[in-house]
């Protein structure tokens, strides 16, 4: 992991009033990690240390001591949860522009669980004591952390609907559409969307089933035109189709 040290700056210009509002990736001038904000050019740097990752490096691990948070700027993560029998299974997956870590202001709790980079990433860091201090002079921010809270409460909920009320199928086809609309790109193999970087294993720890049976029904999927792929890549064909199996699979 390689650090740049950009500590908080009074020098620094005032910050928007929406600050995560702001923080879109594809919005950023170069490395200098400044943004436009009407005809001034506000510098971000004060305000986060960058830090850079490669692929399966740990940004951290459960349990360390929690104190900050994380914007990703370039990559992408996997989340992972820990249990006592010393397995790890992926809770989900992080893309660029999104803020991780324990967003609680108490110091005190541990991490409660595991980051680890998929590629190679750019992230910024902000400790827990930046961030109320900009709290109390931007109380907007606040609301944007709110939203990106209930945000995630939403997925969890869907997650957990999905793990009681779903079958297997059911659960895999709102999951591979999830992570498309997530982190899916325009497919170049005559399909819709691509999927790049999720293994059957990941699928099958986010469907809570094995990877036996992951694998079984992807193949399924594939005979019946769902899903395609190239090389290790997935290809989702008919999203639509996805949609009514999963629909179907839940009623079933």
């Amino acid at each position: 992991m390689q650090t740049q040290n950009t500590p908080l700056s009074a020098n620094t210009k005032a910050m928007p009033k929406n600050i995560i509002a702001q923080f879109n990736p594809d919005a950023l001038l170069g490395a200098a990690k400044q943004i436009p904000i009407g005809d001034d050019i506000i510098d971000f740097r004060g305000y986060f240390n960058v830090e850079n990752y490669s692929a399966n490096q740990f940004i951290y691990r459960s349990n360390d001591e929690a104190g900050k948070i994380y914007l990703l700027q370039r990559g992408r993560v996997r989340l992972m949860r820990d249990f006592s029998d010393g397995c790890q299974a992926v809770t989900g997956f992080l893309r660029a522009g999104d803020l991780f870590g324990e967003l609680s202001l108490d110091e005190s709790l541990p991490v409660g669980e595991t980051a680890l980079c998929a590629t190679s990433c750019e992230v910024w860091v902000m400790t827990n004591g930046a961030l109320r201090s900009l709290m109390e002079t931007r109380p907007s921010l606040a609301i944007d952390l709110l939203r990106i809270q209930s945000e995630r409460l939403r997925k969890a909920r869907r997650r957990i609907n999905r793990l009681t009320f779903s079958d297997v199928p059911a659960r895999l086809a709102a999951t591979l559409i999830e992570l498309g609309n997530d982190l899916g790109e325009p497919c170049a193999h005559r399909g819709q969307t691509d999927l790049r970087g999720v293994t059957q294993q990941d699928l099958a720890d986010l469907c809570g089933a094995s990877r036996s049976f992951v694998s079984t029904l992807i193949n399924e999927m594939k005979r019946d035109g769902y899903l395609g792929h190239v090389g290790r890549t997935l290809c989702l064909r008919d999203i639509d189709g996805l949609r009514a199996l999963a629909a179907d699979a839940a009623l079933g």
